[in-house]
């Protein structure tokens, strides 16, 4: 998803209009909801890249972030993660993390890095869980292990400045009684915008979760597994299928808050 495909992105905050136009559905992948092409041009691909190794100041105390979004990256995408007026029954994209052999982390705090047609959570309460157990080929949504519901705070990544729609870590904090053993777990937090009487809700509001490939700047933790999430939508018609039938997204930019014990 390059800069100059960002223009075409400008039609997303417009997708009741085009709706009307055209009779399309909404879909799932944000490249093809907007109609991106990425080119791959030297011009666009020669950018030099960065990798800063200290998480964002938006996770803290910071166990694990798989890392930013980065623009010039070929595949560079976002798959639904929302709840909201146009994917009225909700999608959620499930993204793993690992604990490291020996230790338990005691969560209090995650989020999900999505790109948002507008700066609003409207409630703004988001639900958090975390899963183990997945299987492989999906289908299941394994044992659920820390769940609920808490406030959500909003806050933009600044990880796509030339961008129409901007990425924003959606964020719960607070939690508690959530610990976690070595291993591997998926986690979602969903940004809700459901509230017919608020414009930004009510104008084609659409979330994305958006991928980290690329260098992924910022990564902090243990490295997120590969070709290893899940998408969930009965509005889309995805049982725990994995991501990869949606979308060639090998990873997700999520992010876990915490501390840890053990050796």
């Amino acid at each position: 998803m390059k800069k100059m495909v960002f223009a075409a992105a400008l039609m997303a905050a417009h997708i009741p209009m085009a709706l009307a136009q055209d009779s399309r559905l909404p879909e799932a992948s944000l490249d093809r909801e907007v109609n991106l092409q990425v080119p791959a041009g030297a011009a666009v691909l020669g950018k030099p890249t960065h990798k800063t190794l200290t998480p964002p100041s938006y996770c803290k105390p910071c166990l694990f972030y798989a890392g930013d979004f980065d623009s010039d990256a070929s595949d560079a995408n976002g798959l639904a993660n929302e709840f909201d007026i146009i994917v009225s029954t909700g999608a959620a994209t499930y993204a793993p993390f690992v604990v490291p052999k020996g230790k338990t982390w005691t969560v209090t705090g995650l989020f999900t890095n999505n790109f948002l047609v507008n700066f609003t959570l409207d409630p703004a309460i988001s639900p958090y869980e975390i899963r183990k157990g997945i299987p492989a080929a999906g289908g299941k949504g394994g044992t659920l292990v820390c769940h609920g519901k808490k406030p959500a705070t909003l806050t933009n990544a600044g990880v796509c400045n030339d961008c129409s729609i901007q990425v924003y870590a959606t964020k719960v904090e607070h939690i508690k009684g959530c610990r976690l053993p070595a291993g591997k777990y998926w986690l979602s937090v969903i940004p809700y915008c459901t509230n017919p009487n608020d414009n930004a809700c009510a104008n084609g509001y659409r979330g994305f979760l958006s991928n980290d490939d690329g260098p992924m700047n910022h990564r902090f933790g243990p490295l997120e597994p590969a070709n290893d999430s899940f998408f969930n939508s009965a509005y889309f018609g995805a049982n725990w299928e994995p991501s990869s039938k949606e979308q060639t997204s090998s990873r997700f930019s999520i992010g876990v808050e915490g501390t840890s014990t053990g050796r």
